[in-house]
């Protein structure tokens, strides 16, 4: 899988793109990511800038695109960045968005950021219940939960899930955190969230025991079955494990690092 650069878009479609952010300098590379898309930022007047990502209308992936835009007009303000233009020409999908000036969090122990992001989730599903996508999947049909069917009672509700919450789809700015990329979007309970942060915790340094104590934290996930949470740890490792090898090498690096947070987790669960 081959990350497609601002060159590879037609002449015609840079031009409208640059013309529409009435563009005061060239697009920048904007790295991140794990899809093929390109990543850019439109520099405009006053300091600001677009973010902007494109895809071919041939590329399976172009529907998640599709899907971030319409879950970017669903959510209420604030809870991402806003969503500037959509644009579907020249055999390409364009997505732009503000481009929100911000720093990627430190999750590891003893980070100051820790606070911010764990309120910022809570917060989170507060703004997001009820869920105001009516056309987000239900968490139950997601992958890392196929092995904990005996829990799916526990796994409905009515939140909208980022389900990637991750450092590098977080941004701290002056007004506090920013989610982005709100492609993968599911419909649940709210704990959820939470217990897929969980192993992003253990991949920053953080024991198992120590990501679990952050985590509960959160009200919903402190109130979540814990029977629940120990058999999502174990499916999740198992989607891990049967996905590990597939995708681009990226991806496959960080399934590969999950699986071990992952396992970990598991084993700690398991006691």
């Amino acid at each position: 899988m081959t990350t497609r650069t601002w060159g590879d878009l037609p002449p015609a479609l840079r031009e409208q793109i640059a013309d529409h952010f009435a563009a005061t300098g060239p697009a920048q590379p904007v790295a991140g990511g794990f899809t093929p898309g390109v990543r850019v930022q439109i520099p405009q007047a006053d300091n600001r800038a677009a973010f902007v990502k494109a895809i071919p209308t041939s590329d399976p992936l172009a529907t998640m695109y599709r899907t971030e835009g319409a879950i970017n007009r669903a959510l209420p303000p604030g809870q991402g960045p806003r969503l500037l233009a959509e644009l579907d020409e020249h055999d390409w999908f364009v997505l732009a968005f503000e481009y929100v000036q911000g720093r990627h969090p430190d999750l590891s122990p003893h980070s100051p950021d820790l606070p911010l992001v764990l309120d910022a989730v809570a917060d989170l599903h507060a703004a997001l219940t009820p869920c105001p996508y009516p056309d987000a999947p239900e968490f139950t049909d997601h992958p890392v939960v196929a092995q904990a069917a005996e829990h799916h009672e526990v796994m409905k509700g009515d939140t909208l899930l980022h389900c990637d919450i991750r450092a590098d789809n977080l941004l701290i700015t002056e007004d506090g955190v920013r989610f982005v990329d709100w492609a993968l979007v599911h419909r649940g309970a709210a704990w959820l969230d939470t217990a897929l942060i969980v192993p992003q915790l253990i991949l920053a340094g953080h024991t198992p025991e120590e990501a679990e104590k952050h985590a509960a934290q959160i009200p919903a996930y402190h109130h979540a079955p814990e029977k629940a949470i120990t058999s999502f740890a174990s499916s999740i490792t198992t989607y891990w494990r049967q996905s590990a090898e597939q995708g681009a090498p990226g991806l496959r690096q960080y399934r590969a690092r999950a699986l071990e947070a992952g396992r970990s987790w598991e084993a700690y669960r398991r006691g």
